[in-house]
């Protein structure tokens, strides 16, 4: 059964991977928090498992893998892997600016807050989540100060002029700039788990019962136009369920923005 895109249906649209994509609501019979998914061996790449409903299991595909994206679950554990790294990091850059200046020796740490590995990292950071994106914002004043310390412990330490005002510094940082940074690096883990979340959309496609993984729910409600079939082409690889175009109208604006249809019998036939 090919599907149709009606335009004078209500429409389910949610985001995967920073896309926004629909399916008529018709399809749908109940949007819940991603519940636990149990492991099966030897599903395809894209079935992450089974979730219970009504009784019974039920196969949850993950949209972001169909899409080609990497599957939320493993930006999360990357990003805090990351975060801990970069705790890590900044533990022994004290400590090496500590060792530096207690005995005399050069400073070589990295003063550029831009340059170290946390700092490249953050500049190229970006979430649409705006909760996650303001805690992230808070690391910006902390991060520049203690990169600021090693350039301000070595005019101190110039021709041995103020070694233990310089002392003082490392120690002011040990139990300020960088305990700060410490308490951030060790919340981001709560902040991933409480804002990056998933939603399972339970379908009934075609007789089949399956749910899908997706980033968030946008609204639920009628389209403005809808475009289909898709001229040839105009689908980007690896998006085959992408099967027609809708456009919608953000409340108290005029612009129309796009949303992509997915044809969910192509699921089906798995």
């Amino acid at each position: 059964m090919v599907a149709s895109f009606p335009s004078d249906v209500e429409y389910l649209v949610f985001t995967v991977s920073q896309g926004r994509y629909g399916i008529p609501g018709a399809e749908v019979l109940s949007v819940m928090d991603m519940p636990t998914c149990t492991l099966v061996p030897h599903l395809p790449s894209d079935v992450r498992g089974v979730i219970a409903f009504r009784g019974g299991n039920i196969p949850l595909f993950d949209l972001r893998i169909c899409f080609g994206a990497r599957a939320r679950t493993a930006e999360t554990e990357e990003l805090v892997t990351t975060m801990g790294m970069c705790k890590q990091d900044h533990i022994n850059w004290v400590n090496k600016l500590k060792d530096e200046v207690l005995n005399g020796k050069p400073i070589t740490v990295q003063t550029d807050p831009h340059k170290c590995a946390f700092g490249k990292w953050y500049d190229q950071f970006q979430s649409d989540n705006v909760n996650l994106s303001a805690y992230m914002h808070r690391f910006d004043n902390p991060h520049q100060e203690i990169h600021r310390v090693a350039i301000d412990a070595a005019e101190l330490c110039r021709d041995g002029c103020n070694p233990q005002r310089a002392r003082d510094l490392i120690h002011r940082t040990e139990t300020g700039v960088l305990a700060r940074l410490i308490e951030l690096f060790d919340g981001i883990s709560d902040q991933v788990r409480k804002y990056l979340l998933e939603y399972a959309i339970i379908l009934q496609v075609d007789g089949e019962l399956f749910a899908i993984a997706v980033d968030d729910i946008n609204f639920f409600s009628r389209l403005t136009r809808i475009e289909h079939p898709l001229p040839s082409g105009s689908v980007p690889q690896g998006s085959s369920l992408v099967q027609a175009l809708g456009r919608y109208r953000e409340e108290g604006s005029t612009e129309e923005k796009d949303v992509l249809l997915l044809d969910m019998t192509l699921i089906t036939q798995q």
